[in-house]
This record gives structure tokens, C-alpha cells and sequence, in this order.
């Protein structure tokens, strides 16, 4: 035992000392890899992200263009019903002015 003790000092030197100083640039190597790994999902996520919000801004968009378009049918539809409505008042009142009671059925179909 005594013998190969300086063999195995000798042999930790030659072998651990360079395994120790290489393995510093291998972990450098190693953690810039994981650094610029991370960097690029990150500016894939980014990306990802700003496409998402075009999206949701194009479909706000589109959902503002339906509520104004359902708004101009529903104010058209509003109008249209109030001149009918008009309309009725004004026959019914005619047929009253003239002193006879309104006969529904000679009114012509659809007026």
C-alpha cells in the first residue's frame, strides 16, 4: 500500500487536475447553450403571445361591426314599426271620423 501511494498521487494529478480545469469551459459551454435555449422560447413565446393578441383584437373588431349592424336593424326595425303603427292610428281614425264603426272584414288582406 505504501508503494502505491505516490503512484496514485501521481495519477490524481495527470488525470484530476486536467479533468477539473477542463470541466470549468465544458459547464461555461454548458450554461450559455441552457441561457441561449431560453432566450429563444422565450422570443417564441413572445411572438406566440402577440399573435394571440391580434387575434383577439381582430375578433373584437368584428364583434363592434355585429352589435353596430344588429343596432341599425333594430333601429330600422323600430322605425318601421312606428310609421305601421302610425299608419293604423290614422286609418282607424279616419274610419271613426266618418261616423261608421270600423268593418274589419272589408278591409282588403295585408291593409
Amino acid at each position: 500500500m505504501p508503494d502505491s501511494m505516490p503512484i496514485f498521487a501521481i495519477l490524481c494529478i495527470f488525470i484530476g487536475l486536467p479533468l477539473v480545469v477542463l470541466s470549468v469551459p465544458f459547464a461555461l459551454i454548458w450554461t450559455h447553450h441552457k441561457r441561449k435555449m431560453m432566450e429563444l422560447r422565450l422570443q417564441r413565446e413572445v411572438v406566440v403571445n402577440q399573435q394571440v393578441q391580434a387575434q383577439l383584437d381582430a375578433v373584437r373588431a368584428e364583434i363592434q361591426a355585429l352589435r353596430d349592424t344588429a343596432t341599425q336593424y333594430d333601429m330600422s326595425f323600430d322605425s318601421s314599426l312606428e310609421r305601421m303603427e302610425r299608419r293604423v292610428q290614422l286609418l282607424e281614425s279616419q274610419r271613426v271620423s266618418v261616423g261608421s264603426a270600423p268593418n274589419w272584414q272589408s278591409l282588403p288582406p295585408g291593409g
